[in-house]
């Protein structure tokens, strides 16, 4: 089994309320994961990026740029917005992974994801590397939440909320209320 090393930007999505709606109409529940997937993966791919693999309701996709992560991420956004009877949360970091056979491990991943758990609805959340590396590119306009402890994280991750047509504007006073809020 080869492995190899790799700077990647990851996202991971996820479903708001879907293990609520579960419980309540799995039916309608297993409807928005297939609307949801049929929005995204096509996105993915305009977008230059990998989709490595489906969590439940959550997804997990790979590309070589920030700038393809961050631009697949807003539109998906917008057309889930006008197409799916849900919100998603996204989270997106630049990492190193390690990537074997079709799987991705790695801080990376452990920081987008637990960015994406933070997310508000709706909301796409970065982390100061992908904010650093769309910086100039992208008429993009990213909020600083502060610098926040997420969970099984060593350290803090400084953490921006990307702003946007459609996109909630968080309401965050300073450091101790973010951490606070999670």
């Amino acid at each position: 089994m080869s492995s190899s090393r790799q700077l990647a930007a990851i996202m991971f999505t996820d479903i708001v309320g879907y293990t609520a709606l579960m419980g309540k109409d799995s039916n309608k529940a297993l409807e928005l994961i297939r609307i949801s997937k049929e929005i995204q993966k096509p996105l993915v791919e305009k977008h230059n990026g990998k989709w490595l693999k489906e969590m439940g309701d959550g997804a997990m996709a790979q590309f070589s740029t920030a700038l393809d992560a961050v631009n697949c991420s807003i539109e998906i956004q917008k057309t889930a917005r006008g197409e799916l009877d849900a919100k998603l949360r996204i989270g997106i970091h630049l990492g190193d992974v390690t990537v074997e056979e079709d799987d991705v491990y790695g801080d990376g991943v452990n920081v987008a994801a637990r960015l994406e758990s933070i997310a508000d609805p709706g909301g796409i959340y970065v982390s100061d590397a992908i904010e650093k590396a769309i910086k100039g590119q992208s008429d993009v306009q990213a909020k600083y939440l502060g610098e926040v402890k997420l969970k099984n994280v060593a350290y803090g991750v400084r953490t921006y909320a990307l702003q946007g047509v459609g996109l909630p504007v968080p309401d965050v006073k300073g450091e101790m209320e973010l951490s606070g809020r999670f």
